[in-house]
């Protein structure tokens, strides 16, 4: 299995399996193509902020500015993803409108994506192993529900182009040419945590292995030293590249902050005299990666003290209680629904017991190399336990193990001649294929048929009240500073030409801390935060999570008494719009 590393991975059949593929997605997203809405809050603000980009806001300035009144809600996204996206709609535009253009744009950014990270995936498998086991993990890929989810057509927000450049930096790794590959993997790295600080703890463990490599074998010192170099520029670049006033601005913990460009400033300062000094003692570089490490850090944590509690240790308390504890893609597995935790995190469970049967049979320069799989499978399966949107990155390190393995079965299939022993094979491989749907449904037998079909109704009643076409309904409205839900905002902005006052976004945690009061409190100190914030109108679909948690924490509130039929008389009840949004206009 692991004697044809000189194979190359053939592109023809690799295209006809994404062709495939992205030709079902477009088929089963076409809703979401034609009102280019994306499939969640992120995805549509994302959209919203490219048409400001091309209707000229600056690249350095990325507040939008139709949330939270005159100021505007500070964001922390990156430009970097919106430029594919910008290139697509300048260049098609002229050619079949901007609307024709932004549903090309958000239809082809995404499955490239896709389509890279296969054909990476696949490279990295065949190097590995064979050219048999590369077109196994290009099929594996394109079949994981942990990454097609990120890269369904409209799905334009960057969790797709972590994804790639973390499957980037892991085929790196296992690059011959030690200085092609540490430049390569040092950009993929800072381009990483440029788009999100998410990608802290990936980055520190390939870091960690390059580092080990280093100080128990010197002669690894060429790739972490270009990886070292490439990092560090790159990081400067893209950071001074994208911020107004770099040396002045704030020490965010959320993005790419002056405090974290001096760690890495000195990390690498330390680093690469040390690594081309060459010292023979192992306990020398020890000593040298250890200061490197322990300098970095303490310069993080004596610039700006405050992100040691994390991106989100300093959040508005009232704002963390009612808003960031519910954000359960960012919290550990415990928090998750049993059903789809079981079947995003099938495949790493799968690829980690299959790994240790590939390293059971390999040997030499091969089992090494499995060795690095297997710390970076099971360094991202344990960090998606406890951070679960981590898993999708966890199912892209899952799948050169898993194809490996699977042809490693077919071969034993052929040889085999007895019938039960070669059904059983058959039936491992295809299991291995999809493990993800067999553990969703073996998981869905857990849950009561009457309350997951209770479920699926609320959870149909709510996307249809929330759907664009729904929204855009609210553009009969007069020009209006509307209060929503926080995930009803982006398509609010999106759809129509109306302001909002806050979305599920944090930065903005002034205006959100103000949205939740107001529906929480009083009519009357609610009303009092609604004229200081200019609001015009309240849209809202009844039944919404966001609401029913205000009910149930306040009884008393303004929601729980407009939900009861007893609103105030500052409130005027208009006419239910689209597909069920209920309306109220602010009285002076």
């Amino acid at each position: 299995m692991f004697e044809n590393r000189s194979d190359k991975l053939p592109w023809m059949p690799v295209a006809a399996l994404w062709l495939a593929i992205s030709a079902i997605m477009i088929i089963t997203g076409w809703d979401n193509i034609v009102t280019r809405s994306g499939w969640d809050p992120d995805d549509q603000l994302r959209m919203v902020q490219l048409r400001d980009f091309l209707a000229g806001q600056s690249w350095f300035d990325i507040t939008q500015y139709r949330m939270n009144g005159d100021a505007g809600a500070p964001m922390h996204w990156s430009r970097l993803i919106e430029l594919p996206l910008a290139l697509i709609v300048i260049l098609l535009s002229p050619l079949i409108g901007q609307a024709g253009a932004e549903m090309v744009a958000g239809t082809a950014v995404p499955l490239l994506g896709l389509g890279l990270v296969a054909w990476m995936i696949g490279r990295n498998t065949t190097q590995l192993a064979s050219r048999e086991a590369g077109i196994v993990a290009v099929l594996v890929t394109l079949l994981s529900p942990a990454l097609l989810m990120q890269f369904r057509p409209m799905r334009i927000d960057h969790h797709g182009w972590q994804i790639v450049m973390a499957t980037l930096a892991l085929w790196t790794i296992f690059w011959p040419n030690k200085k092609r590959g540490g430049i390569v993997l040092g950009i993929a790295l800072a381009i990483w945590l440029h788009i999100s600080l998410e990608g802290a703890p990936l980055t520190a463990a390939f870091f960690l292995l390059l580092g080990w490599r280093w100080i128990f074998e010197k002669a690894h010192g060429q790739r972490l030293i270009w990886t070292i170099s490439s990092f560090a520029g790159a990081s400067f670049l893209l950071f001074f590249g994208t911020q107004n006033s770099p040396l002045g601005a704030p020490a965010f913990c959320d993005t790419v902050s002056p405090p974290h460009i001096a760690a890495i400033a000195l990390a690498a300062a330390i680093m690469l005299p040390a690594i081309m000094a060459t010292p023979k003692d192992w306990r020398i570089r020890l000593g040298a990666a250890a200061l490197a490490g322990a300098a970095a850090l303490g310069t993080l944590l004596l610039l700006a003290p405050q992100c040691s509690a994390g991106a989100f240790g300093n959040l508005d308390p009232l704002v963390r209680d009612y808003w960031y504890v519910h954000v359960n893609e960012g919290l550990p597995v415990w928090h998750q629904n049993f059903g789809a935790a079981s079947a995003l995190l099938a495949a790493p469970i799968c690829a980690l017991i299959t790994m240790m049967f590939l390293l059971r049979e390999a040997a030499g320069a091969t089992r090494k190399q499995l060795r690095v799989a297997a710390f970076f499978m099971l360094y991202s399966a344990l960090l998606s336990l406890l951070v679960f949107r981590t898993v999708s990155v966890a199912s892209a390190f899952a799948v050169p193990a898993v194809a490996v393995f699977i042809v490693t079965l077919f071969h034993n299939y052929r040889r085999s001649k007895e019938p039960v022993r070669r059904v059983a094979m058959v039936a491992v491989m295809l299991s291995l294929l999809v493990p993800g749907a067999i553990a969703g449904q073996l998981s869905a037998l857990a849950v009561p048929k009457a309350k997951a079909k209770g479920e699926q109704q609320g959870e149909a009643t709510a996307q249809q009240c929330e759907s664009a076409a729904s929204v855009a309904a609210l553009s009969a409205l007069p020009n209006a500073r509307i209060l929503a839900p926080f995930d009803m905002g982006p398509m609010i902005l999106l759809t129509t030409p109306h302001e909002v006052l806050a979305s599920s976004h944090h930065r903005n945690e002034g205006a959100m801390h103000d949205q939740i009061e107001i529906f929480l409190s009083q009519p009357a100190k609610a009303k009092a935060v609604i004229d200081r914030r200019k609001i015009t109108h309240i849209a809202l679909c009844p039944g919404e999570a966001e609401l029913d948690n205000y009910k149930h924490k306040n009884p008393g509130g303004l929601w729980s008494q407009m939900d009861a039929g007893k609103a105030p008389l500052w409130l005027e009840p208009m006419k239910p719009v689209g597909g069920g949004i209920q309306v109220w206009r602010v009285k002076n």
